[in-house]
């Protein structure tokens, strides 16, 4: 199979998408590009792997590929010919974001490095014509940690406006909030269980409509207590870890590639009759640990059921695996 004919002509293209109804008011953009085949233009393509960053690919992409994020929740690969088209949410207002595609055959060979895409996002979501958004910031906006978790509360609205509450956080000092939670308006708190120890995070809240967001609260911090993971060492190894474990939502897949140099990381999740479910990770990476969000999307776009799972794969030659737990 021609790997390096996957693409072909494809050109992948991006662009604001418009709010239009609730529980989409994030700010967030659509891909689009064309299928190509399993073999070139012959065939069907089994999976694609779509990657974003803040950061420009310069002239080494495969080193850009390898620290940037992996998106989920990627469509099934058409016939080819076909526009195939992907929803990328929870982005950062005002941000510079960089998008690379790949498409891969049945056996795992990967395509060319598809046209690199520069998007800025909007200030906020894109509004139907003639919508007002709310226009009051929450109040009484507090955070505290509470058995390792980040508990956020606030008072309820008094906006006429609002229909929906969105939570942003940020790690750290730092300004790159993503939204986390889009609430309904009459929800007070939130418990934010997908916190590290040993870490700082800074969150704010915002009221908004089917016609966008209103003005963002000053940010709230708050440091979850206990050691951070230590940084890779001389002495790492391959390895996979999976948290939160048993889960009721997204999963961290965080993994570590150790020696001096790049390795191919392969990680998959199958069923426990040893059905292949969702490709999780699948690329070169360098040394030390990367993480990326799952969002319990299955390969086909479909959502993954509650029950046992085992993520199993390869860094280099070493092989890796971990035990997933699902909770409904």
């Amino acid at each position: 199979m021609a790997a390096c004919a996957l693409l072909g002509s494809a050109t992948l293209s991006a662009y604001p998408a418009a709010l239009q109804a609730a529980g989409q008011a994030d700010v967030s953009v659509w891909l689009e590009w064309t299928a190509s085949g399993d073999d070139g233009n012959q065939g069907r393509a089994s999976f694609y792997e779509l990657r974003r960053s803040t950061s420009s690919v310069g002239s080494d992409t495969l080193s850009w590929w390898s620290s940037a994020v992996q998106v989920a929740g990627l469509p099934v690969p058409s016939a080819p010919g076909t526009t195939d088209a992907a929803q990328v949410t929870g982005l950062a207002p005002a941000t510079q974001y960089v998008f690379v595609l790949r498409v891969y055959d049945d056996v795992g060979n990967a395509s060319a490095f598809s046209n690199v895409v520069v998007l800025t996002t909007p200030a906020g979501p894109i509004p139907p014509p003639g919508c007002v958004a709310p226009s009051t910031a929450p109040v009484g906006f507090q955070v505290q940690e509470t058995s390792g978790n980040a508990e956020l509360t606030w008072s309820a609205t008094s906006d006429t406006l609002a229909t929906d509450l969105h939570v942003w956080r940020a790690t750290g000092s730092s300004n790159n909030y993503q939204q986390i939670a889009s609430l309904s308006a009459s929800t007070t708190s939130l418990t934010d269980s997908l916190v590290s120890a040993g870490t700082t995070y800074r969150y704010g809240i915002a009221w908004a409509s089917d016609c966008g967001e209103g003005p963002l609260t000053s940010p709230v911090s708050v440091t979850i207590p206990g050691t951070a993971p230590p940084p890779p060492s001389d002495q790492a190894v391959a390895r996979v870890h999976a948290y939160p474990n048993p889960s009721s939502g997204p999963v961290r897949i965080q993994w570590e590639v150790p020696g001096g140099a790049p390795l191919q990381v392969r990680i998959r999740l199958f069923d426990l009759t040893g059905h292949f479910l969702a490709e999780l990770v699948n690329g070169s990476y360098a040394p030390g640990v990367h993480e990326l969000e799952w969002r319990r999307v299955s390969r086909t776009g479909a959502q993954v059921a509650p029950g046992y799972y085992e993520a199993i794969g390869t860094v280099g030659s070493a092989k890796i695996r971990e035990r997933i737990v699902l909770l409904p």
